[in-house]
């Protein structure tokens, strides 16, 4: 997408990302931010490096971001998040480019998330299988996995983490 740099967050930016998560979830709901519950676990200043935020920036402005957990067998994706107005417009898989680039830099083999539903389908368009799903904070989630070496797309031969296992943020 023309205009938008990818680049690492700044620590003074995290209220700006959490805020970024409501809207983005808000595009679900009817576009009401007051219709969102603010469930997802807040970023921290420390998170920038520990979980390799990354941000995607227009005219100075973060439109997107992911952030990442590292786990012995796998590369989770613990946020991945469009701002409402840039939603369908390349952004997203503009950062999915970016988190592929970086599982491979970090010597990732495979690739999970736990997926509303609603994001399944971007996830299932970049590649990743889904393996099952359980049970988050009151909301049913798609546990969904992705080969690194071939761009997440083909499913992984043990299926990712075991039940309960699972990157929640």
């Amino acid at each position: 997408m023309e205009g938008v740099l990818i680049r690492a967050a700044r620590p003074e930016e995290m209220p700006l990302l959490d805020a970024l998560v409501l809207r983005s979830k808000s595009h679900w709901v009817g576009g009401r931010v007051a219709d969102v519950p603010d469930v997802t676990p807040k970023l921290t200043a420390s998170d920038i490096v520990s979980r390799h935020v990354t941000v995607a920036e227009r005219d100075g402005v973060p439109v997107g971001f992911y952030a990442l957990n590292e786990h012995e067998d796998y590369l989770g994706i613990g946020l991945l998040f469009v701002d409402r107005p840039f939603i369908g417009t390349g952004v997203g898989r503009l950062l999915w480019g970016h988190l592929a680039g970086r599982a491979v830099a970090l010597d990732a083999r495979l690739l999970g998330v736990g997926a509303d539903p609603r994001a399944e389908g971007f996830y299932l368009r970049m590649g990743m299988v889904r393996r099952h799903e359980f049970e988050h904070d009151g909301e049913r989630l798609g546990w969904m996995v992705g080969e690194v070496a071939t761009g997440a797309g083909r499913p992984a031969r043990d299926g990712g983490a075991p039940p309960g296992r699972h990157p929640t943020a």
